[in-house]
């Protein structure tokens, strides 16, 4: 039994994990992870978490912005890191981390877990796959040939 994050949502499912991939490096304070499923009836699940270390001050902008909740700052992770805008002490009692982004989808169209994936650069108004996102869906068409379809062949129209 496999259960997926959306906003405040769980999403339960039985099925395989098809793929999963992330942009982690070392001495990252942020990052994205991305699981693909197969669900026992044929649909995909999508999901996409973004982590962040990162902790605030209570007087820090971003506290209001994204409606942060307090925590005891010595239950933090142990690579949490302090905004580079408010730079909160490393003392205090209470600080205001960045949360977990989870974001999840089903379909049962697999072009529409590849159409999920692309970013659209407004620069050169391109879309794209960024390398986290190809990682993915590659170890995901070795696996399932549905996926490889859609990803090893683009029609352009």
């Amino acid at each position: 039994m496999y259960k997926v994050k959306d906003g405040d949502r769980t999403l339960q499912f039985e099925g395989t994990l098809l793929a999963k991939s992330t942009s982690e490096r070392r001495d990252a304070y942020r990052w994205i992870e991305f699981e693909l499923y197969k669900t026992e009836s044929g649909s995909y699940v999508l999901s996409r978490i973004g982590v962040s270390l990162i902790f605030h001050g209570a007087a820090c902008p971003m506290v209001k912005k994204y409606k942060l909740s307090e925590a005891i700052a010595s239950e933090l992770n142990q690579k949490a890191s302090p905004c580079i805008e408010c730079a909160p002490d490393h003392s205090l009692d209470l600080v205001f981390p960045e949360k977990y982004r989870f974001w999840a989808m089903v379909t049962t169209d697999p072009s529409a877990i590849l159409d999920s994936l692309y970013k659209y650069d407004e620069d050169t108004d391109n879309f794209y796959l960024t390398s986290v996102a190809q990682r993915l869906i590659a170890q995901a068409s070795k696996v399932d040939s549905a996926i490889a379809d859609v990803y090893n062949v683009e029609i352009i129209p």
